[in-house]
C-alpha cells in the first residue's frame, strides 16, 4: 500500500490504514508494529566541510522532529533501528 501526502497535509498513518479497512484490508491496531530508521549524525574534525558547519548540521539534525511523531504513530508500536553517520 502506498499513502501519499502533500506539502501542507498533516500525515496520520494509523488513520490512513483505518480507512483501508472499509476496502477489506484487515489490520489489528493493537498488534501492528511500525519499523523506522533513525540516524545519528556525528561531525568529524578534518573532513570535507568546515568544522562549524558540521557541528551546526549535526545539531539541526538532532533537533528535527522524529519520524514517529511526524506520522502520528503510537509510541508503544514503534521499533527504531539506528545507525551513526560521520560527516
Amino acid at each position: 500500500m502506498i499513502v501519499n501526502y502533500g506539502f501542507k497535509d498533516d500525515p496520520n498513518l494509523p488513520a490512513a490504514l483505518a480507512q483501508e479497512q472499509a476496502r477489506g484490508f484487515m489490520l489489528d491496531p493493537m498488534s501492528t508494529s511500525y519499523f523506522l530508521s533513525r540516524d545519528i549524525v556525528i561531525p568529524t574534525i578534518g573532513g570535507g566541510m568546515a568544522t562549524w558547519r558540521e557541528k551546526l548540521f549535526a545539531q539541526m539534525h538532532h533537533n528535527a522532529s522524529a519520524a514517529a511523531e511526524f506520522l502520528n504513530l503510537p509510541t508503544n508500536a514503534v521499533v527504531e533501528l539506528g545507525s551513526k553517520i560521520e560527516i
